[in-house]
């Protein structure tokens, strides 16, 4: 069995769920609310309204390396859910996918922040040990974004924080089944090896 790299943390903002929404929702607010720190700068194309298919361009700084990402909306669900799939032009359906998620809670809005990445690697022992080490470095980053969050609304910092190291299964849904993705993986693995180990006997 094959499984999707990813993670998610949530937690309970002591906000309106319209207030949350508002925040998330702005992709020109992200760059105050990554986690991460990458995100330096966010241009929402065109000048219509936030829907599936909208498109926002990111630039970013991973270790030094400056880059542009184009953002496409594949959920849009107000004021519930938003995902954007963080691809290039050339391989838009080969790159990770991003979520916000919320629902009403008696304290405020139980909000989730997860990520589904396009690769996938065996789901049992040893590689079940790099899916856990890979969510909580993912968790990481993530769950800053909370507290910012908390912060940008003028709130406690979340409560009742949950993390997982696995990707939110409505990003994989979005993603081919996991199993044709692992044979792919495989089938390509090990035609390269064999193109190789033949070069090297010729």
């Amino acid at each position: 069995m094959f499984r999707y790299l990813g993670a998610s943390v949530s937690g309970v903002i002591a906000a309106p769920m319209e207030a949350v929404w508002e925040v998330v929702s702005d992709p020109m607010r992200h760059p105050q609310l990554a986690g991460s720190g990458h995100v330096r700068s966010v241009e929402v194309v065109g000048d219509g309204p936030m829907g599936v298919g909208s498109t926002f361009l990111a630039k970013q700084e991973l270790q030094g390396i400056r880059y542009v990402s184009t953002n496409r909306t594949v959920i849009w669900e107000p004021p519930f859910r938003f995902a954007w799939r963080v691809g290039t032009p050339f391989a838009p359906q080969g790159a990770q996918i991003w979520m916000f998620s919320m629902l009403p809670d008696h304290a405020g809005t139980r909000i989730e922040n997860g990520v589904a990445l396009p690769f996938v690697l065996p789901s049992f022992f040893p590689f079940s040990l790099v899916h856990d080490e890979f969510g909580r470095r993912e968790q990481s980053q993530i769950g800053p974004t909370l507290d910012n969050l908390a912060r940008i609304l003028g709130v406690l910092p979340p409560s009742s924080v949950v993390a997982s190291e696995r990707a939110p299964v409505p990003l994989t849904a979005l993603l081919p089944s996991p199993i044709l993705q692992g044979s792919l993986w495989v089938g390509g693995t090990a035609a390269l090896l064999w193109l190789l180990r033949r070069r090297r006997c010729c």
